[in-house]
């Protein structure tokens, strides 16, 4: 879409052959019928060249199931009845390649009104399109990748051999939006050609590269000082509609951006907020486990001193109690061989039978 915007504002000595009102103001008048088989000649496959065209009517009547009538950018037919239709597309428009294949087909259908319908010898169409601004791929391949330029052709052919078994429909496209070489890079007369379509309307003046006669004629054709009075005013005109189209195509796609960021921004809370109500519970459930594990540790603390206190007054109690045994029983022990021993010595028995027997010290039994 930006390239249409230049290709709309860059109005200087030439016309921008691609928008529609350009392309119609060069290519659409017979006088410049030498320029378009110049350009027909170097898209168009090497055995099928041109050298003579008439101009035909560009309105198709009846065409749609409405039975509204559509209007071409040009048409054509080459001296044998091929048929040339030629379009040039800035915008982006969906089921585009289905509506070529449809005024392809239409314009091949209505080939048979003119002949024998029972011997179907219809005369081939030729289907071109000029392919600019921010327009929808027809190949996968990234820009320069493919190694099969900007040019794409569709027709019948057999999916094994290719072979093409008549010259029926063939629908060839030239991607002008994919095409990027500077001047100095061109090498080969198509990527001139190429070259001069996408820049012709921000030229101020016929390079010296392309100082060939298809190109002085091509310029020439372009320059907008050479208009006749009419073409130049359905020009201008037509470039002022094209510009109010452009525009309401623009705000549309402002508008759309702004309602869909409005949009995005919505869901984008709705999505955050829940994304943050999974990311709380989530951090919630693991500071609460470790808030949990620290207060449990704590109460674990306590609760282990209470039982350990009083499993050390049980264990406190019960030694205790084996110790304050063991001491009365020493203490009894001691009492009874002292009592034994006075009773000995009462009797007079021998100082070392008493010490022998009861296991005093002569000194204690002395003090006795």
């Amino acid at each position: 879409m930006a390239n249409c915007i230049d290709h709309l504002e860059r109005q200087k000595r030439y016309v921008d052959i691609l928008t529609d009102a350009g392309f119609k103001a060069v290519f659409g008048e017979e006088r410049n019928s030498d320029v378009l088989m110049d350009l027909l000649n170097i898209i168009l496959p090497r055995e099928r060249r041109v050298k003579a065209i008439s101009y035909m009517t560009t309105e198709m009547p009846q065409f749609s199931p409405s039975r509204k009538n559509v209007r071409l950018d040009l048409r054509c037919k080459g001296e044998d009845g091929t048929v040339f239709i030629v379009e040039v597309q800035c915008y982006r428009q969906s089921n585009f390649f289905k509506r070529c294949v449809l005024y392809a087909a239409k314009s091949y259908d209505s080939g048979s009104l003119s002949g024998d319908l029972q011997k179907y010898d219809l005369p081939p169409v030729y289907f071109i399109g000029l392919l600019s601004g921010d327009m929808q791929r027809f190949q996968n391949a990234p820009d320069n990748e493919s190694g099969e330029g900007p040019v794409l052709e569709y027709t019948f052919r057999e999916k094994i051999t290719h072979k093409v078994p008549d010259e029926t429909i063939m629908i060839i496209f030239v991607e002008l939006n994919r095409f990027r070489k500077r001047l100095d890079e061109c090498t080969t007369l198509f990527d001139k050609w190429c070259y001069s379509l996408k820049h012709v309307g921000t030229l101020d003046s016929l390079p010296e590269d392309l100082r060939l006669k298809a190109f002085e004629r091509f310029f020439s054709a372009c320059e907008i000082a050479r208009l006749s009075p009419e073409v130049k005013l359905t020009y201008e005109k037509d470039m002022i509609t094209e510009q109010d189209y452009y525009n309401i195509i623009e705000t549309a796609r402002e508008e759309g951006l702004a309602l869909g960021r409005s949009e995005g921004r919505k869901e984008g809370r709705e999505e955050g907020r829940e994304e943050g109500r999974k990311e709380g519970r989530e951090e919630g459930r693991e500071e609460g486990r470790e808030e949990g594990r620290k207060e449990g540790r704590e109460e674990g603390r306590e609760e282990g001193r209470e039982e350990g206190r009083k499993e050390g007054r049980e264990e406190g109690r019960a030694e205790g109690h084996k110790e304050g045994r063991e001491e009365g029983l020493k203490a009894g022990r001691r009492e009874a061989i002292i009592d034994l021993a006075e009773k000995m010595k009462r009797q007079g028995l021998d100082m070392d039978i008493i010490c022998e027997t009861t296991g005093l010290t002569k000194e204690e039994i002395a003090l006795l």
